[in-house]
């Protein structure tokens, strides 16, 4: 038996794939290429696999971890030559390595997650700046948040899940953050958009804002860190 991590981009319409959805590609893919990928025991057995942090849908992504199991071991490039081709348009695979962590899953090991989110305003960049610079100095930033356990949207403190935060206009205004993610502590940048567009009194229809993961953060024991790298 061997293990595996996959790291791929999720752009383009494939955003619009769900989490759901996005297992069953992965699975059909196994199936098409006769990967000898191991199988769950019971009366539904299912591929052994999983991903690191499920993605929203709508949200494109750089950094998308699938880890998998297989019967036999393979190379990285028999696996890569296998899958590619298989696998939709915005579904790229970047890198496919062993993954040694014993028990635990990297959805233990997660623990943070860069994004980008964009959007259209008319405001300056040292207007967003100084906006910017007042809701983080707020003792408290309250938004909606989904509970989970309750599933209903409560007020809730989001300030100590933001670990950075910044924001810049190139061209789009651009925020860019590092927001707890794992099963630890999770903060979705959703409660954040939320409450960042009603401090600064913009009228920026939701369907406007863009979201992209750049970059999934886990704790040391995971031993492909050193080449996870910002693109």
């Amino acid at each position: 038996m061997a293990e595996y991590v996959l790291k791929f981009t999720k752009t383009g319409y494939s955003k619009y794939i769900s989490h759901l959805d996005l297992m069953r590609v992965f699975a059909r893919s196994f199936k098409i290429a006769a990967l000898d990928i191991k199988y769950s025991q019971g009366y539904n057995p299912h591929p052994r696999m999983s991903f690191a942090q499920p993605l929203s849908l709508g949200y494109s992504s750089f950094a998308e971890y699938l880890e998998f199991e297989t019967v036999s071991e393979h190379t990285e490039e028999e696996l890569l030559a296998m899958l590619r081709p298989l696998l939709p348009e915005g579904i790229e695979i970047l890198f496919i390595e062993p993954l040694d962590i014993g028990k635990k899953t990297l959805a233990s090991e997660t623990v943070a997650a860069e994004f980008v989110i964009s959007f259209d305003t008319d405001a300056t960049e040292e207007d967003l700046q100084k906006i910017m610079d007042g809701y983080v100095s707020q003792p408290e930033i309250i938004a909606l948040k989904r509970m989970k356990k309750t599933k209903r949207l409560e007020e809730t403190d989001i300030k100590d899940k933001i670990r950075e935060i910044s924001v810049s206009k190139p061209d789009q205004a651009v925020i860019r953050c590092v927001l707890d993610q794992g099963s630890g502590s999770n903060l979705s940048p959703e409660p954040l958009i939320q409450s960042f567009m009603k401090y600064a009194d913009l009228d920026v229809p939701r369907w406007d804002v863009e979201v992209t993961r750049r970059r999934l953060f886990f704790t040391d024991r995971i031993q492909f860190q050193h080449i996870d790298n910002p693109l």
